[in-house]
């Protein structure tokens, strides 16, 4: 406030009669006088006062819409999805960053690896909004073995706090370390595992115990880049997702465990139930851990078929 309509016009680098009729226009809008003529300016009236107040919030409003649009990426939604460790080797991780990047627009994607006992836990502590998981594709398949293949994500008292959206069978090969071979009771003495609760980990040990006189003896990694190195240095044998154990780069060492059937899972996408959040992208969501799922079953596609055979060896008691 100036005081005096001809510092105003001088401040804004307006004319003093273009600033004067202003104020006279906005006086016959709201009916009162705004202003007070004095001998050496002018100053607000009660009317002006509570319009100054007013007009000084709104303009207050229309910078922070401003700011807020012309920076829509600065705080954006966050969608914070745990993974479980038989999914979360590191190409896996980078096409769900890839992927979720093009799907995802203005959506911030943050991936959690976490144990398959953990998420039911991280779903009540509200640190993350989905879960990628595996779990049985079939009960009734000859080859499950139900001691094996409970879903602790299934029982009773956690039934009705998770949606679950199947997203993609996932296929995993059994393999063994080439240097350590001594057949198939020498390789099934010991296991290497990624996460003790997740259906594609506990389903190996299960099967070695059942036609063998003993369970295997079991080595926990908790990632699936130490197992797939476990396993190439002969610490034991181990159930690798298709893409991480057909690729030539990254099985070197590796040959199926003889007898030993392929096994698929359903890759899973966990929420909890009812959870309608505007900012949650659900279908791209679905989508984005869809089509990188699709590829972690399946040869790397930059890798001739030939060759992704030839990584794994010969095995003529590997069930397709």
């Amino acid at each position: 406030m100036t005081g005096s309509f001809t510092q105003a016009a001088r401040r804004l680098g307006y004319s003093q009669s273009s600033v004067t009729a202003q104020m006279r226009a906005l006086e016959r809008q709201v009916g009162e006088p705004v202003f007070e003529r004095l001998p050496s300016g002018v100053r607000l009236t009660r009317t002006g006062t509570v319009l100054c107040d007013y007009a000084r919030q709104i303009l207050t409003l229309v910078g922070e819409m401003e700011v807020a649009l012309r920076r829509p990426a600065a705080n954006p939604p966050r969608m914070t999805v745990g993974v479980v460790p038989a999914l979360a080797y590191g190409q896996q991780l980078a096409r769900l960053t890839h992927i979720g990047r093009r799907l995802l627009s203005g959506v911030q994607l943050a991936l959690r690896v976490m144990g398959t006992g953990e998420v039911h836990d991280a779903f009540r502590a509200g640190t993350i909004d989905g879960a990628l998981v595996l779990t049985v594709v079939d009960a009734d398949d000859p080859a499950a073995l139900p001691g094996a293949l409970t879903d602790p994500l299934r029982t009773p008292d956690r039934a009705d706090d998770l949606t679950e959206v199947r997203l993609q069978e996932v296929e995993f090969v059994p393999v063994t370390g080439v240097t350590r071979m001594r057949g198939a009771a020498a390789a099934g003495r010991q296991v290497v595992i990624a996460d003790p609760d997740c259906p594609s980990q506990r389903w190996l040990p299960e099967f070695l115990r059942l036609r063998s006189d003993g369970p295997p003896e079991i080595h926990e990694l908790g990632s699936m880049a130490g197992v797939r190195a476990a396993a190439q240095s002969g610490l034991g044998c181990a159930m690798l997702p298709m893409a991480l154990a057909a690729s030539p780069r990254e099985a070197g060492g590796l040959r199926p465990l003889p007898g030993v059937p392929r096994m698929r899972w359903n890759a899973c996408l966990l929420s909890t139930r009812g959870d309608d959040r505007p900012a949650l992208d659900w279908e791209n969501l679905a989508e984005t851990l869809r089509q990188a799922t699709a590829l972690a079953g399946a040869v790397p596609a930059d890798d001739p078929e030939d060759a992704a055979v030839s990584a794994l060896g010969p095995n003529p008691g590997l069930a397709g």
